[in-house]
């Protein structure tokens, strides 16, 4: 990969991985002023399905075939509930367990589950090793989130 895609990929993940805390603060904002976690994430989900139909009208991708439809993994339809569960949960949990602790919680998560996903290749994703460097880097990313922990 060229160091310039490299780069550009970069910045982008980090944005992304930026305004996940953005998000679950204004999502547990919205859930606090309507008294309603479920109406709040409908109301984020709903606005990020538009968003991605603009993005879809503007760049105007071609249709995929009924073929290449039916050849998605069942599984792989479970992201959406995947993505719905974490609305949900961003937006009841913040209120009530902050901010920090909830994206701490999740980014510990994510990056273990990652590993898991990459070492063992699951969901066709290419297998990378977790060796012991990696392993003691979630370690000690465990054990920094604990002691971060707002009580």
């Amino acid at each position: 990969m060229k160091a310039d895609t490299l780069m550009l990929y970069v910045g982008w993940a980090a944005l992304a991985g930026a305004l996940i805390p953005v998000m679950a603060a204004l999502q547990g904002s919205m859930g606090r002023s309507l008294q309603s976690p479920f109406h709040a994430a409908l109301i984020g989900v709903g606005i990020a399905f538009v968003t991605v139909g603009v993005v879809f009208a503007v760049f105007r991708p071609a249709m995929p075939s009924g073929e290449l439809f039916a050849a998605v993994p069942k599984l792989a339809w479970f992201a959406g509930l995947a993505m719905a569960f974490y609305a949900l949960t961003v937006t009841f949990l913040t209120p009530k367990f902050g901010v920090g602790n909830v994206v701490m919680c999740v980014v510990v998560a994510q990056l273990v589950m990652s590993s898991i996903i990459d070492q063992f290749g699951l969901f066709g994703a290419p297998v990378y090793q977790v060796d012991i460097k990696r392993a003691a880097g979630l370690a000690l990313l465990a054990g920094g989130a604990a002691l971060v922990a707002v009580k």
